[in-house]
């Protein structure tokens, strides 16, 4: 019986590793564009935009994608933000409706961790 307690303790040990490290992690989502160079997820309530103008909502981070609507001013919450090479720009998407928004030609502030 005692040769199988180091085995049994080690394994319990790694159980409990493996459950407080997931905790809390936010899982980068899939890069939705081969041009992508950073692609972060937000928790609830880390990444929040206050936007000074409306800004066009699209379904894609793709400024050829058309627009559908727009998210009027005022702050948002992010819940993952996404940089695009070649003038591709940084883009977030947004916990409303899941749409995106470009920021780069948008006069806006954040509030809390929204580094992409």
């Amino acid at each position: 019986m005692r040769f199988l307690c180091r085995p049994i303790l080690l394994i319990l040990f790694l159980l409990l590793l493996a459950a407080c490290g997931a905790q809390g992690m936010a899982v980068a989502p899939e890069l939705v564009d081969s041009d992508a160079i950073t692609a972060r997820a937000f928790a609830d309530g880390q990444c929040f935009l206050t936007l000074a103008a409306p800004v066009p909502a699209r379904l894609n981070p793709d400024a050829e994608t058309a627009t559908n609507g727009e998210v009027p001013a005022g702050e948002v919450e992010a819940v993952q933000a996404i940089t695009l090479r070649d003038e591709g720009g940084l883009w977030y998407q947004l916990a409303l409706d899941g749409v995106w928004i470009r920021v780069d030609d948008t006069e806006y502030t954040t509030r809390g961790d929204c580094r992409p």
